[in-house]
């Protein structure tokens, strides 16, 4: 079982990149949003959990996530492939992955990095326009819509979200460099990270990041 993770501010693309590369790999692309939803969905215990602690607002612990992680790992065969995006965050949930690998014969391949400039995660969120009514993604440089201001598929006058405002990104950015810095230096450490130029253009981006895990 092999693992590799993919690491990354905000805007840096990591879960398009990580939904691109994943089949070419044979892999699954897992997505910390996406594992809660299918675990609680699915009622699994440590899915039940994490259902108790959303529903009363609070933040889901790393013990209820590491558990989540160890749900899929026992649920797989022992070939599998993953690509992490989102998990881990901080070096305390890394120790707590390297543990699972250890315990389920997993290896921790390679921890990738994808850096993108500040100024440039400034563009790409704060460009980022929705659909308040039907959910529809604009952005408007790369998907601008067909009339400004106004979603295509039902004339609802768009919206730029709470989080995509200028200074929640900056304190977005904040938060990431004094969550991320110590877990760079702990796959460096091991000598699994790999960074990897991702300002470009996904097309751009995503042979870079396969050129690194293959």
């Amino acid at each position: 079982m092999n693992i590799f993770i993919l690491l990354g501010a905000p805007g840096a693309g990591k879960g398009t990149v990580a939904a691109i590369v994943s089949p070419s790999l044979g892999a699954r692309h897992v997505s910390t949003g996406a594992m809660l939803r299918e675990a609680v969905k699915s009622g699994t215990a440590a899915g039940l959990s994490a259902k108790a602690y959303m529903d009363a607002g609070e933040l889901v612990p790393d013990s209820v996530l590491v558990a989540m992680i160890e749900e899929l790992m026992v649920a797989s065969p022992s070939d599998a492939t993953f690509v992490l995006d989102g998990f881990p965050r901080t070096v305390p949930q890394a120790e707590a992955l390297d543990a699972l690998a250890v315990r389920h014969g997993a290896n921790v391949v390679r921890a990738i990095c994808l850096d993108v400039p500040d100024a440039l995660i400034m563009d790409r969120l704060g460009g980022r326009r929705v659909c308040p009514a039907c959910g529809m993604g604009f952005h408007i440089a790369n998907i601008p819509p067909k009339r400004e201001g106004v979603c295509d598929a039902c004339d609802t006058a768009l919206i730029l979200r709470a989080d995509d405002q200028p200074e929640t990104i900056r304190n977005r950015l904040i938060v990431y460099a004094k969550q991320t810095a110590p877990l760079i230096d702990f796959y460096t450490r091991q000598g699994k990270l790999m960074n990897v130029d991702a300002s470009g253009t996904v097309e751009d981006n995503v042979p870079r990041v396969l050129a690194v895990m293959r």
